[in-house]
């Protein structure tokens, strides 16, 4: 019996198919044409307007990236000057950061997808500098200065690797998303000062405050959101505005006697700028 089924399956099924082919053919083919209320021909629905866009699955996002507040962080060190500890005291001020932003935001399903970005802030940096300073011929008697610095430079760098949700409601288009942020970050720390010392050595001025550049890397986490306005009858371009809160702690050390500085990185930050859809 299994022997008669062996030979006859490939015959059914070469007879299922050609059965099955043209029918689905006939399926697939058009509803022919012909005037309404022809006897066979049904009247073919008629659209009041054009057809709806597709779903816009990908959308671009370039932006002018600024964060408003400003950072503040210290870093101390204990140089051995005259067989006796030395201590300097710096406190640093990052004013406003300023920079761009891109991102690309994919809609995998039902408004639910995969956003990457990439944002870079610079900061200017003013600070000042508290300085005790051994005496050469006396123990125990430390003089002490003081000086500003300015002309320090703090970069800021960050990859969002975020799930993102969005929807559209006519030429509004809007966002939600949170994730991880990979920060890189390098900062002007005081490297080692010089001093005008003249005897009797009562006095210290500071001569120079040399910077020296550190970096390191963190991760942290993000969370925001985007609000656009889609342009023109295709709604294919756009202006937008976003926001964005990330944050992370990274520890820099600016020389072998320098205590570690820590950085709060991330913070709130707004954007603004132009979107293209897909």
């Amino acid at each position: 019996m299994s022997r008669i089924a062996r030979r006859l399956a490939p015959r059914l099924l070469s007879v299922a198919l050609v059965t099955a082919l043209p029918l689905c053919a006939l399926a697939q083919a058009p509803a022919p044409k012909g005037k309404p209320g022809a006897r066979g021909i049904s009247a073919a629905p008629t659209s009041s307007g054009p057809a709806a866009p597709a779903a816009t699955r990908v959308r671009l996002v370039l932006d002018a990236v600024v964060l408003p507040s400003s950072l503040d962080y210290s870093s101390v060190s204990t140089p051995l000057a005259y067989a006796e500890p030395a201590t300097i005291r710096t406190s640093y001020e990052a004013g406003t950061g300023f920079g761009p932003g891109v991102a690309l935001q994919v809609s995998l399903y039902r408004g639910f997808g995969i956003l990457a970005g990439y944002s870079r802030a610079t900061r200017d940096v003013t600070g000042t500098l508290d300085v005790s300073r051994p005496h050469p011929l006396y123990l125990n008697r430390p003089r002490t200065a003081t000086a500003e610095l300015s002309g320090y430079g703090y970069t800021e760098s960050g990859i969002d690797l975020d799930l993102a949700f969005a929807r559209s409601a006519g030429s509004i288009d809007w966002a939600l998303f949170a994730g991880v942020t990979f920060f890189s970050v390098e900062a002007d720390l005081l490297g080692a000062p010089t001093f005008n010392e003249q005897y009797p050595y009562e006095e210290l001025t500071i001569a120079s405050t040399p910077a020296n550049a550190v970096d390191e890397s963190a991760t942290g986490f993000n969370v925001g959101g985007r609000l656009d306005y889609r342009l023109g009858a295709g709604k294919r371009f756009g202006l937008g505005i976003s926001a964005r809160y990330s944050s992370a702690s990274v520890g820099l050390v600016a020389g072998a006697d320098a205590a570690e500085t820590t950085l709060d990185l991330g913070g709130f930050s707004v954007g603004g700028g132009v979107r293209i859809y897909f």
